[in-house]
């Protein structure tokens, strides 16, 4: 019901030179103004009313009037187009509105979800699902007649459930809309709207520094950026991590507007990134200041298909575990199309995260050994599917080695677009040239590199028995280079740009074709997909995980039977090449052009 009424009156606007954002603003206004006539909370003389719709002089005095208003009803109606717009344009709208004062159904409306839905109808960024708010709500644990700082909330989405729970709610955006406004005067409990960027110029300061609120909550802008003036001019102190990352700066920022419990979302690149993320993840886990990491089903966002995770920090510190949760398991993501979810089950995800008892989708883990794990805090590291856990059991009972110690990492050459100068060609070797069997073969593009190689170039240049990984995109695709190769020069070999190349000394603990069919076979794909970062969409290993990597250091018998294997193949695939040489060549004489 509450998305129809907002449906009828957008198709009053239908004719109307409106945006689709400024006709459900339209729409937000004419029910805030129904609202404040029903519950007389505005003069009499401007209350929506037959009589008043009948006048259009006075009905656009009353207008001006709302728009002259104070605190909430200024910042809802100020440059408002009821004001803008002909009465007489406006009047199946109105008798629309008036009808809903008429029949009581204002007096049911909850706006909450109907602004949500029509949010992300419009695919707006900062547009967060209510069953996503509602779980963050949850999280913070307010209790009537605590404060709750708000800032980014550009919807009022979750300022409104704040304000359910008695809470004093202060909402701060960087954004000069009507839409947080208008939600706070619709809520059932209205709440404060302050308009300043939270990093650049933060409103909630007493006595030179930022006040303290019981809890924060917030959904920031993913990707968000700032200048590094942000951070040097900055007169709070809240920023020691020298970074234009906005995300990094809003949980600093977050942090010290709070004094018992912070409630945020972040992309996941934040978990895992070297730089100032990690910096920044290494001293709050020091700290003991994450209390609980839930990942996110992906697809749960209209405008974005950036994967994100939900922090709960402890500004106090002190924390001993951390909880990661799993919440993108079928029990809490139900499908609402082929690339759209919808979260569910949210009271039972919130129970067993306040219990904190151990489930297949939940662990409590040390700060000391999310520390030694490079203070990565992907959940994927730690709440591990039953095959991982069998392959750590398996790595535990048997000689293992870290790939690092077996092996050199060789970095692609990089490839300039137009490369100037004396240039020779070589052979690009790309994710579609790694066969799921034998050695890689010639087929990869051919590009142009200066003729001029430095050493380290020559390096870069593929090697007899060197190992291809694909370590973005395609993640964990494997290759090796056959004895054949070209030397270094001009027809030389070169990986290509998402590849890392593995090159095994002579004197390493293990043969690199018996490593290569290792990473190859299931176990070791299954430890690489355990390293593997990022969104659903874009995958990567990190080179540091990478080199960290345990792995299972083969005897000598599975060594020579993996190295046989593996000339079996390639033997077997040039009998295979000649047969299909000689298929084509069976009916190549028959009916030809001349």
């Amino acid at each position: 019901m509450q998305d129809k009424i907002i449906t009828q009156l957008h198709e009053c606007f239908t004719r109307l030179p409106l945006t689709p954002t400024e006709s459900l603003e339209l729409a937000l206004q004419l029910l805030a103004w129904a609202k404040l006539s029903n519950m007389s909370e505005i003069p009499e003389g401007i209350r929506l009313s037959d009589h008043l719709l009948n006048e259009p002089g006075k009905l656009q005095n009353a207008l001006q009037q709302l728009e002259r208003g104070e605190g909430l009803v200024h910042q809802a109606f100020q440059g408002s187009n009821l004001v803008r717009l002909d009465p007489l344009k406006l009047r199946p709208a109105l008798e629309l509105t008036l009808r809903l004062i008429n029949t009581g159904l204002l007096r049911s409306f909850e706006p909450t979800a109907a602004i949500a839905s029509a949010a992300a109808q419009l695919r707006s960024e900062g547009a967060v699902p209510e069953e996503v708010a509602n779980l963050m709500a949850g999280l913070t644990d307010i209790h009537a007649g605590e404060s709750a700082y708000v800032p980014w909330d550009f919807w009022g989405s979750l300022a409104s459930r704040m304000a359910r729970a008695d809470a004093e709610v202060y909402l701060e955006t960087p954004l000069q809309s009507a839409m947080p406004a208008l939600a706070g005067l619709l809520n059932e409990q209205p709440f404060q709207v302050h308009y300043a960027d939270p990093i650049l110029s933060p409103s909630a300061v007493e006595n030179g520094k930022p006040c303290a609120f019981d809890v924060a909550i917030a959904f920031p802008p993913l990707g968000m950026r700032y200048t590094m003036d942000a951070v040097n001019k900055d007169w709070y102190d809240r920023f020691p991590e020298k970074t234009a990352s906005g995300t990094i700066l809003a949980i600093r920022h977050l942090l010290s507007q709070s004094r018992r419990r912070v409630v945020l979302a972040v992309a996941n690149s934040v978990l895992f990134s070297a730089g100032a993320e990690r910096v920044l993840r290494e001293d709050l886990i020091s700290q003991g200041k994450i209390e609980a990491v839930i990942s996110m089903p992906a697809g749960l966002l209209s405008h974005t298909n950036i994967a994100f995770s939900i922090l709960v920090l402890n500004p106090a510190g002190g924390t001993g575990k951390i909880k990661f949760i799993n919440a993108d398991i079928p029990q809490f993501c139900t499908p609402i199309s082929k690339a759209r979810c919808q979260l569910s089950n949210i009271d039972h995800l919130l129970a067993q995260i306040a219990s904190g008892v151990e489930t297949d989708n939940l662990v409590q883990v040390a700060v000391e050994d999310v520390l030694k794990n490079d203070a990565q805090l992907q959940v994927s590291r730690y709440v591990l599917p039953s095959s991982q856990k069998k392959l750590l059991a398996r790595l535990n009972a048997e000689p293992t080695a870290s790939l690092g110690e077996l092996v050199s990492t060789v970095r692609p050459m990089l490839i300039s677009p137009r490369e100037e100068g004396e240039t020779i060609e070589v052979m690009e070797v790309t994710v579609s040239d790694l066969p799921p069997y034998g050695f890689i073969q010639a087929t990869g593009r051919m590009v142009k590199v200066p003729s001029h190689l430095d050493a380290r170039a020559e390096q870069q240049f593929l090697r007899p028995f060197d190992i291809v990984l694909i370590v973005k995109g395609s993640v964990g695709k494997v290759g090796i280079i056959p004895n054949d190769v070209p030397p270094p020069g001009p027809g030389g070999w070169i990986a290509g740009q998402s590849a890392i190349v593995l090159r095994v000394p002579e004197k390493s603990a293990i043969d690199a074709r018996a490593l290569a069919m290792l990473l190859r076979s299931a176990i070791g794909q299954e430890l690489l997909n355990g390293i593997v970062s990022g969104a659903s969409s874009i995958k990567l290993i990190q080179l540091r995980e990478l080199e960290r990597l345990q792995i299972l250091l083969p005897d000598q018998e599975s060594s020579q039977h993996a190295i046989h294997a593996l000339e079996k193949e390639a033997d077997l695939q040039q009998e295979i090449d000649r047969l299909r040489q000689e298929q084509a060549k069976i009916a190549a004489d028959l009916w030809f052009l001349a």
